[in-house]
């Protein structure tokens, strides 16, 4: 997710009003000194921090909870909960502080470690000649690419008030990262980097490095090795650090199942957002100060509201992205060997580490520990990754959903 804060330009706008103005009901109106768009992981975190800095703020975010990609699955009936979008969270910047703060007990991660085989999901075959990397080498590699990602560690988090003009990005950031990995010779590394997140980025070694270390930097590496810490959530429930984060912004300031549909933005009078409430029609006046864009600034209809002026539609019509689905499902054939089975193409094999699925794909079936979730059998989750038009029909078509 990208989260961008916008200086407010000069953008002309009319407010056009026809008769159909009549019959809409009068809105209110609000006017805090932020109005930030997007209450994911970014925007939640901007609007608790903006409210600590005494500001005020109306969260505009078009789902029913906050925590955007924190998935939390809690047998109904029950209080038993397993995560399957957000795993985990390492221990960097404050962050056991924030979670002492809302109250949210802690424990140590835990994954299971099921048997796992390989598979060429394209064609059903089994790859029974693949080896992944001896875990001394892996550790090496993993060593190596944590040190070159600690130079350019304050460049990219936890801000880029650092990074370099563009005449003086390091070369290193914008090399496609599979030339990156051949030049530094860290090809043992790769299948860490590529199941703890890599997948997310669609084709990993076609990115540029820079894209890569922002998913898997030098906190994650630190991790793997283990030389920071990580926690979950006691509850296995992450979705209640951000229903916490909702308790201390105040729901009173976040308009939930809401939209953004039109917008004015002035360099001397702020912001004026008209948003739309998408269970029952309301609508909402925001005339705020600044404006936090914390949605990713992509597609066309969501930025459509924005009224975006030439500089801005030409500097986001460079971004791409990727769709991705965390889901979890049952199957017999899966759950009668109780194993978990990682999708790659058979060119992998004996040791091609390089070599990851062409978007779109299903990342794997991993078995999950539902001792905490009440479920009834083994259930396991898989991550349908697409490119940006590949929409949700797509992914339960790619899934084979009924």
């Amino acid at each position: 997710m990208t989260c961008s804060l916008l200086n407010l330009v000069g953008i002309a706008a009319l407010l056009i009003c026809n008769a159909a103005c009549a019959k809409t009901p009068p809105s209110r109106v609000l006017k805090p000194d932020v109005a930030i768009v997007g209450g994911g992981a970014g925007g939640a975190h901007a609007a608790l921090r903006l409210k600590d800095m005494g500001k005020s703020i109306v969260l505009i975010e078009q789902e029913d909870i906050l925590g955007g990609n924190v998935d939390s699955y809690t047998t109904p009936g029950t209080n038993n909960s397993m995560d399957f979008g957000v795993f985990s969270f390492i221990d960097y910047a404050g962050a056991t502080a924030l979670f002492e703060r809302l109250n949210i007990s802690t424990a140590p991660p835990s994954r299971v470690r099921a048997p796992t085989k390989y598979v060429d999901f394209t064609t059903g075959d089994r790859i029974p000649d693949y080896a992944t990397p001896a875990s001394a080498n892996a550790r090496v590699a993993m060593e190596r690419y944590l040190a070159i990602c600690e130079q350019y560690e304050d460049m990219i988090v936890p801000g880029y008030w650092n990074f370099p003009p563009g005449d003086a990005v390091p070369e290193d950031l914008l090399m496609r990262f599979g030339d990156f990995v051949m030049r530094y010779g860290i090809e043992d590394a790769v299948p860490q980097i590529y199941a703890a997140t890599g997948f997310g980025l669609g084709r990993l070694t076609d990115e540029l490095t820079l894209t890569v270390m922002q998913a898997f930097g030098a906190q994650m590496a630190r991790s793997m090795l283990g030389r920071q810490g990580g926690f979950i959530t006691a509850s296995h429930r992450n979705q209640d650090v951000y229903d916490a984060m909702a308790r201390e912004i105040g729901n009173e300031s976040i308009l939930y199942g809401t939209k953004v549909v039109q917008s004015v933005r002035t360099p001397n009078d702020g912001v004026m957002l008209t948003v739309k409430n998408q269970r029952n029609g309301e609508e909402t006046t925001i005339h705020a100060t600044k404006l936090l864009m914390a949605i990713r600034p992509v597609g066309e209809e969501a930025m459509m509201p924005f009224y975006l002026d030439p500089q801005e539609t030409g500097v986001f019509s460079k971004f791409d992205y990727v769709h991705g689905w965390a889901t979890l499902v049952r199957h017999p054939s899966l759950t009668a060997g109780n194993t978990s089975v990682d999708n790659f193409p058979a060119a992998i094999a004996p040791s091609n580490y390089l070599e990851t699925p062409h978007v779109p794909f299903l990342n794997k079936f991993e078995v999950q520990d539902n001792t905490v979730g009440g479920l009834e059998g083994k259930v396991f989750r898989t991550l349908v990754i697409g490119t940006e038009d590949f929409d949700y029909a797509d992914a339960k078509q790619l899934l084979h959903y009924r």
